[in-house]
């Protein structure tokens, strides 16, 4: 279930399995905040909520998992803090990054290493004069003030010339910071609000938000069980997903088809960290509604069956997929998600065991959406 604190359910239904559809319900109901280890420590948007991650993973014990979608890495975070051994695969390179960070249970000694370079950057960030190379300056330059520039661009640099081993670390910590000291309003929106911060915020924010990633990690570590490995998170296409076992479950959450343009809203991200998004590989873009409903649909369609042949083929004999997703809205009306999902799925080779629906008041665009978790095994 993605976030969805504050709109009420206005009707359920349950389906098949009814000890389990009743299980798979209360992780749709789930809206409380949530704080635990490094949940909520990197904005992403419409992530599923930790909550309902939790009870998902735990209800189809195993070893292994698999999240195709893995975003910004929740499913990851509660399938090794109940010992699995976990596989995330993305094709966002923000997504990778946050996902990594987030599953990681770096130790001590690396930590101390982590903090202490972060102090360093600080340091030379607020003194920081130098603005961009031409190729990020020309886009960042109307979404900041200059000295945030400055600082940013400082904090860049010191962090290319890091220790690959910390690098990553200070690589989130960074993006984390992105938007929050922009003139952007949100990671949802590009409207531009202009405000004032005093030079030294953003390099003050990047050190807070290391101290407080480094805190977090060492808070997930003392929970992981002993000899649980680290979290194997690729960049991969999840029509073509490839794990390197077969596994017990593959629990994930899609985009929900014309909700969101996922790679796109990490613009001012990709700039600064130099990455290369590959647009053309996301499923269910908005953007692809709006250059044509029936071949949008067509498309998420062909995409639906591909990434759920590719993650039958990864589950084990009797290995569950469980899937949440929520209904789409189009320039052409609502997006059912739950019976073309069941269709592919069948299709791949699955069995349907259970699904529960919720339906939610969308008061923003004055109409109801629902929301599903579907679960199907392997025979």
């Amino acid at each position: 279930m993605k976030r969805t604190a504050g709109k009420s359910a206005s009707e359920v239904i349950l389906v098949g399995d009814r000890d389990l559809a009743k299980v798979l319900s209360r992780a749709l109901h789930v809206d409380t905040e949530v704080s635990r280890w490094t949940h909520g420590f990197h904005t992403w948007p419409a992530g599923l909520h930790p909550d309902a991650a939790q009870i998902l993973v735990r209800a189809f014990p195993g070893d292994s998992l698999l999240d195709p979608f893995n975003g910004g890495g929740t499913v990851l975070v509660e399938g090794i803090a109940a010992g699995r051994r976990v596989h995330g695969r993305d094709i966002s390179p923000v997504a990778l990054r946050i996902a990594k960070a987030r599953s990681c249970v770096a130790e001590e000694v690396l930590l101390t290493k982590f903090r202490s370079r972060s102090r360093k950057l600080v340091a030379a960030a607020q003194e920081a004069s130098a603005r961009p190379h031409d190729g990020i300056y020309g886009v960042v330059s109307s979404w900041y003030a200059p000295h945030v520039v400055h600082e940013l661009e400082s904090l860049r640099v010191g962090i290319e010339s890091s220790d690959a081993d910390i690098r990553p670390l200070l690589e989130v910590c960074f993006s984390s910071i992105l938007v929050k000291v922009s003139w952007r309003k949100s990671d949802t929106s590009n409207r531009r609000e202009k405000h004032h911060r005093p030079p030294g915020t953003a390099a003050i924010l990047f050190h807070k938000k290391c101290r407080e990633l480094a805190r977090r990690i060492t808070a997930l570590r003392e929970d992981v069980p002993e000899g649980t490995p680290s979290a194997d998170v690729r960049s991969c296409d999840a029509r073509k997903v490839t794990v390197p076992e077969s596994v017990d479950l593959v629990l994930t959450s899609p985009p929900y088809p014309s909700t969101y343009d996922y790679l796109p809203m990490q613009h001012l991200r990709s700039v600064w960290l130099g990455d290369t998004r590959p647009d053309h590989l996301e499923i269910g873009a908005r953007r692809d509604w709006r250059d044509g409903a029936g071949s949008a649909r067509n498309g998420w369609l062909a995409d639906t069956f591909h990434w759920q042949k590719a993650c039958a083929d990864a589950l084990k004999s009797g290995g569950h997929l469980v899937v949440v997703i929520g209904d789409g809205l189009s320039p052409a009306g609502a997006i059912d998600t739950a019976k073309p999902t069941e269709d592919a799925a069948i299709a791949a080779g699955l069995k349907p065991k259970a699904r529960a629906s919720v339906a939610r008041e969308d008061h923003g665009r004055g109409t109801q959406r629902w929301e599903h978790v579907l679960v199907y095994e392997k025979p």
